[in-house]
């Protein structure tokens, strides 16, 4: 009976095993054929082993739509991946991607909304919705998403930048002073903060 029983451990592990360099094996010439930016073999060689409820092979799938402009596609399997992993934020990120590109903007910041309410102090996303707020000219918006990231990040050259923009915008002239020096100590070679630091 023991023998019976080690047996099948043996058994089950090698099938286990078998399969997963198969998926490996998969995913590696998924990574090639991206690499040729032949999407649609990358996309198929990926078909031959997918699991429905395989969290990154729909992760890998809504990336590969998504470069092939299937943006559709993309956004059903970045769902999906989002489905399998609630709290996953690189999926969100992913899901912005195609939905970006149709230039879904509503849609993109629910996303990013759905982003901050897992993790509100995300750098990446304050970054977008700032920039998404400034470009729509609505500056008090987008000046709260900004001042998080530069109270993160307080050397950082795009969010001081964008920061010393809004707070033009907004008449906050000295604030505005401030955000765009540090801009230029990151970068004195800058044409464009040296260029809003004149006009003030």
């Amino acid at each position: 009976m023991k023998k019976l029983i080690l047996n099948f451990i043996f058994l089950a592990t090698t099938t286990l095993t078998t399969g997963q360099t198969i998926v490996n094996e998969a995913f590696s010439k998924s990574y090639l054929y991206e690499s040729d930016k032949d999407y649609s073999q990358a996309i198929s060689v990926i078909f031959t082993v997918y699991d429905v409820n395989s969290y990154t092979m729909n992760l890998r799938l809504g990336w590969l739509n998504y470069l092939a402009g299937e943006y559709i596609k993309s956004q059903g399997f970045y769902k999906k991946a989002i489905a399998l992993e609630s709290k996953s934020i690189e999926a969100r990120l992913g899901y912005v991607y195609p939905t970006s590109a149709m230039e879904n903007w509503d849609d993109v910041i629910k996303t990013y909304n759905e982003i901050l309410s897992i993790d509100p102090y995300n750098s990446t996303v304050n970054y977008r919705m700032a920039s998404i707020y400034s470009y729509r000219k609505e500056y008090i918006k987008a000046a709260a998403y900004a001042e998080k990231v530069v109270t993160l990040y307080p050397f950082d050259y795009d969010s001081n930048y964008l920061l010393g923009h809004i707070y033009i915008s907004l008449g906050k002239i000295k604030e505005a002073k401030i955000c765009l020096i540090r801009a230029l100590h990151y970068n004195p070679s800058s044409i464009e903060a040296k260029a809003l630091l004149d006009k003030i």
